[in-house]
């Protein structure tokens, strides 16, 4: 083979290829682009040196037989061009371009050709077969994918490309615990996820932000917050839910194999002592399979989330004698305590509220103060709230929360307050809103039901201290 490279050239059926360079060297033979006519192309050479874990047999009937396989399973491969069965070579188009394996090591992402290399596997399962998944097998020629090479097996789980080949076209994933300046990479993370798929729209990057500011979530154990990154991203998350005891796991779709290593991290770190809950969607399968698979078992506990699109959206009047406030927790945070302490039924005893509620300023970085509202007497006394979440990069808005004191409810404020900050967020560019709720007040304003969460439980148990597991 080296002299053949060292001469310059190859022949095929008394052809005279010009080598121009190697491209590489596989299992079954030396690729290389070669150029006859002004037409460049490949001449893969057969070899055979011993290749532990795997047989053969006939090699130049097994490439025959491989590209005759593929054609039918409708898998982009190059023509074959000539076959020179004496001198075990094969001659087939050129397809020029950087292989996956290039991109990969150039830190160039590859997310764009999954859903080909996806699509090639799933025509491949359906034929009964694997190609070979290792990203240097694969060429981008404008825009397109091409499997370059022409081997291919019966197919078995273990080597598809979701169970094997994955691993090779994604870059390296690690580890961290959370930090602060993870913040705005877990919200980014949260908006990737649901652009992709609204299964875990019950977590989105408002959720986040709302959570982090409450005065209820345990900041002290924010590190145990686990995060998977790539290229310097989020692609994979557990975040515990205010306290240990429930958690939300998700990863980005093309990095779905994590999800099992993410459910076991967020056991092992985000159970209390009754163990840990996590709320999956009905509709992912996959993530349900692969949670019962470690122990997890539905229980009753379940969250709906809920749906408006914004082009039925009814505006309600605001009644007379009141007036619409936008209310910063930042800016006001007493004012902002003071109302929610009374809407969720803490009392209205001033007094009480000064002592048993510290007043902390809650800064949210992407609160948008105009959809952050209240109902007020003219006096300025504040009787109903409500937010709404938007942000640009993102097509949807979030509610939460909404409440009325208690002397003014039944006067439809709660349903004026929303209709105000919904169409406020439609104006900025929002074309449908979420909230996780059943209440029939949701209903009656026009929103139906999108996903229902079931969740998952595993038992477990947290010693409370070194001493006591000694003991």
């Amino acid at each position: 083979m080296n002299d053949m490279a060292m001469n310059g050239s190859l022949t095929v059926n008394g052809s005279s290829y010009r080598i121009i360079r190697l491209l590489g060297k596989g299992k079954g033979g030396y690729s290389y682009l070669t150029e006859r006519d002004g037409q460049r192309v490949v001449v893969k050479q057969i070899h055979h040196e011993p290749c532990d874990y795997y047989a053969f047999g006939n090699k130049i009937e097994a490439e025959l037989r491989d590209y005759e396989r593929l054609q039918k399973a409708g898998i982009r491969i190059p023509k074959m061009q000539a076959v020179d069965r004496d001198a075990e070579r094969i001659v087939k188009d050129y397809i020029e371009g950087p292989t996956v394996m290039e991109l990969v090591q150039s830190a160039v992402s590859v997310e764009p050709y999954l859903p080909q290399v996806r699509d090639m596997a799933a025509k491949a399962m359906a034929a009964g077969l694997n190609i070979d998944y290792y990203p240097t097998n694969f060429v981008v020629y404008d825009g397109l994918l091409w499997y370059v090479d022409y081997e291919c097996n019966d197919y078995s789980e273990q080597w598809d490309f979701e169970h094997w080949g994955i691993q090779y076209w994604l870059p390296k994933v690690s580890f961290r615990s959370y930090r602060d300046e993870d913040y705005e990479a877990v919200c980014d993370f949260l908006i990737e996820l649901n652009q992709k798929d609204r299964t875990h729209i019950n977590w989105n990057w408002a959720r986040f932000e709302w959570m982090m500011e409450h005065p209820e979530f345990d900041k002290s154990a924010a590190s145990s917050i686990g995060l998977w990154r790539s290229e310097g991203k989020v692609v994979g998350a557990a975040i515990y839910d205010m306290y240990f005891g429930e958690a939300f796991c998700a990863v980005l779709p093309e990095h779905e194999a994590l999800y099992s290593e993410i459910l076991d991290y967020a056991f092992r770190e985000l159970k209390d002592d009754t163990g840990l809950g996590i709320a999956i969607c009905d509709e992912s399968r996959g993530e349900i399979e692969a949670a019962e698979a470690v122990g997890f078992t539905p229980d009753e506990q379940s969250e709906t989330v809920l749906r408006l699109g914004l082009d039925e959206l009814c505006r309600t009047p605001l009644p007379e004698g009141y007036v619409f406030a936008e209310l910063d927790p930042a800016e006001r945070p007493e004012d902002f305590q003071w109302i929610l302490w009374q809407g969720f039924d803490h009392g209205t005893d001033h007094e009480e509220f000064k002592r048993k509620d510290p007043i902390i300023p809650q800064c949210r970085p992407h609160l948008n103060k105009c959809l952050s509202l209240a109902i007020a007497l003219p006096d300025g006394n504040m009787v109903a709230y409500c937010c709404v979440w938007y942000r640009m990069d993102t097509d949807y808005a979030y509610v939460e929360p909404v409440c009325t004191v208690p002397a003014h409810r039944e006067k439809g404020l709660a349903s004026t307050l929303l209709s105000e900050a919904l169409t406020r967020a439609k104006a900025l560019g929002a074309r449908e809103a979420y909230v996780i709720s059943d209440l029939p007040f949701y209903e009656k304003l026009g929103f139906e039901k999108a996903q229902h969460f079931t969740f998952y439980r595993k038992s477990g148990y947290i010693l409370a201290d070194k001493s006591e597991k000694d003991a």
